[in-house]
């Protein structure tokens, strides 16, 4: 698939296509037979053996789980100790419970060469989490391990060392959560003709949570994906480190579309090195994809002030201008019409006002599309792009480029903190107390009560407008009052 506005170069491998395939209509039958009978058998079975559930995570347990010894700032490359405890709170005794945790931006693979030789029936046994397991946490985890805690007496605690070696980088900070499970059981006939009822373990009941989150020291990598990257920068370089970042990338090949000459322009050449700067998108080729250091050399945008981008007639190609998620705001984000040498003149618009006056068209990000070929076999290269429309208050990652049309000289003004999402304006210290207030009162991961229902299955994504937000954002615009920090 070509880029829609012909801007970007696509090299042959984003031009293929997979080719459809339709299925016989003898073997949608087939299946739809085998479907029924399979329907039939499950009703069938559900009637002769009715299960009646017996949670053993009965009224008047309580524990608590404590994350400790991981500083406040880490930098990337770290190898850092620290410990995860599960305290019983009454002198009620629990029975055999397992805690499973989970991590974004570290490895802790570590943690679970600790136990070796043991059986995963014993308390202390310890294995990397599965698929099923690592679904129970945010999608962005992505490293994790259970953990067999065993029986734990009236007012016992138990600890488990962790070592995680942090791996994020500058699109993602450290993160851990630790949730306590103890097994749910329901009694379902058994024996010969069913005649006895025995114990299954169908699931688990949380009793326990804790996590901990710190932001990265030293962000000073960029994780680039195989094929085209579509980013901009939050950083004001000096001639000489933009040039040193660009000429440590692979295939040195970076260009920014220049509004003024409707051309693309190689950014390695010395008198173009400048158009890097906040706010200005471009283009990279990574064939393989990987992490690079960026200059040390450099000035990050202060998110409390405001930030001017200037368009050209034509498409623009632009980008968040802050080191933090903002939201796109269609009120909040100034249009002001400019003369040739960038003065103020004509009329100052909102954003909103802007593109229904068709000054501005909507704003586009960059969409990337996995691609399968016909043996199914998904090619990190094969990545077909393309432009799809980032509704008006949407959320726009940091590095994120837009691509945006106008019809007159306009400037665009960002205005700082106003538009920066809500939840990047929290610390980790805040973060780790609204997960704590959810715990202790039972809520579900939004903030609600468990029992809520959500058109379209989720509160983050708008089902009329198409816009999202993160959990943090939707946590803070429902609770402004913030009664986690009442605790």
């Amino acid at each position: 698939m070509r880029d829609p506005f012909a801007l970007l170069p696509v090299a042959p491998e984003f031009e293929k296509k997979e080719e459809s395939r339709k299925a016989p209509k003898k073997l949608y039958w087939t299946i739809g037979v085998l479907a029924g009978l399979v329907l039939i058998l499950v009703v069938v079975y559900a009637l002769k053996f009715r299960t009646v559930s017996a949670d053993v995570a009965s009224s008047g347990l309580s524990a608590t789980v404590e994350i400790s010894g991981f500083p406040q700032e880490i930098k990337s490359g770290n190898e850092i100790s620290a410990t995860i405890s599960v305290t019983n709170k009454t002198n009620k005794d629990i029975p055999a419970g397992f805690l499973l945790v989970a991590s974004q931006g570290a490895d802790l693979s570590k943690t679970v060469n600790l136990m070796q030789n043991i059986s995963e029936t014993d308390a202390g046994y310890l294995r990397v989490l599965n698929p099923t397991e690592m679904a129970l946490f945010a999608k962005d985890d992505t490293a994790g391990f259970y953990w067999n805690i065993g029986p734990l007496n009236g007012k016992q605690t138990k600890s488990q060392q962790v070592n995680a070696v942090i791996s994020g980088t500058v699109l993602n900070d450290f993160k851990i959560e630790a949730k306590y499970f103890l097994p749910k059981y329901e009694k379902v006939s058994c024996g010969t003709l069913g005649l006895k009822t025995c114990d299954k373990v169908t699931g688990a009941t949380q009793i326990g949570y804790e996590s901990f989150q710190a932001k990265l020291a030293d962000q000073a990598n960029l994780k680039l994906r195989p094929g085209y990257n579509y980013i901009t920068l939050p950083y004001v370089f000096t001639p000489g480190a933009i040039k040193e970042f660009l000429s440590s990338l692979k295939d040195k090949w970076a260009y920014y579309y220049k509004t003024e000459t409707a051309e693309y322009i190689d950014l390695n050449k010395d008198e173009n090195s400048s158009y890097v700067k906040p706010g200005a998108g471009f283009w990279i080729f990574d064939s393989a994809g990987g992490e690079y250091s960026l200059p040390e050399t450099r000035v990050e945008t202060n998110v409390n002030d405001a930030y001017t981008v200037n368009l050209g007639i034509g498409w623009n190609q632009i980008g968040n201008p802050y080191p933090k998620r903002i939201i796109l705001s269609g009120d909040k984000i100034l249009v002001r019409e400019i003369a040739d040498d960038g003065s103020a003149s004509g009329n100052v618009y909102s954003l909103k006002a802007a593109i229904d006056n068709q000054v501005l068209s909507v704003p586009y990000i960059v969409a990337y599309k996995s691609f399968t070929d016909s043996s199914g076999v998904q090619n990190s290269m094969a990545n077909l792009l393309e432009y799809q429309v980032l509704p008006l208050d949407s959320t726009l990652n940091p590095f994120s480029g837009l691509t945006i049309s106008s019809t007159k000289k306009v400037a665009l003004i960002f205005p700082g903190s106003n538009i920066v999402a809500p939840g990047d304006l929290l610390s980790a210290q805040e973060k780790n107390k609204i997960e704590s207030w959810i715990s202790k009162n039972g809520l579900n991961q939004f903030g609600d009560p468990q029992d809520t229902v959500y058109t379209g299955g989720t509160p983050l994504t708008n089902s009329t407008t198409g816009a999202s937000i993160d959990r943090f954002d939707y946590i803070i615009s429902k609770h402004p009052e913030r009664p986690w920090n009442k605790i």
